[in-house]
């Protein structure tokens, strides 16, 4: 069994703290209004170079702008109930 994971993101919030529309941001990054949309609902992944961009354009580390949520049901099969309070800690890597 493997390990499930979801790339998530910070984007609206980060964008928000700037002040910044969605088209201001898809503008300094090169991709449409729609694009940015689908990136902050989670519709799309970007590439590594519109990662990279975002990041930048929002001023944070690319790994704070997208991070991996683990699907902890899939994890808790694979650990007894009694461990998987000392394994939080390693479910909750990239996150908040």
């Amino acid at each position: 069994m493997t390990e499930q994971t979801i790339l998530k993101n910070r984007v609206r919030e980060l964008r928000t703290r700037l002040d910044m529309r969605q088209s201001d941001l898809a503008r300094e990054i090169g991709v449409t209004r729609q694009t940015i949309l689908a990136i902050e609902k989670g519709r799309l992944n970007p590439s590594i170079n519109i990662a990279l961009k975002t990041a930048r354009v929002l001023r944070e580390p690319v790994d704070y702008v997208f991070y991996l949520e683990h699907n902890q049901d899939v994890l808790a099969s694979l650990l007894p109930a009694e461990k998987m309070a000392s394994a939080a800690p390693i479910w909750n890597l990239g996150q908040p």
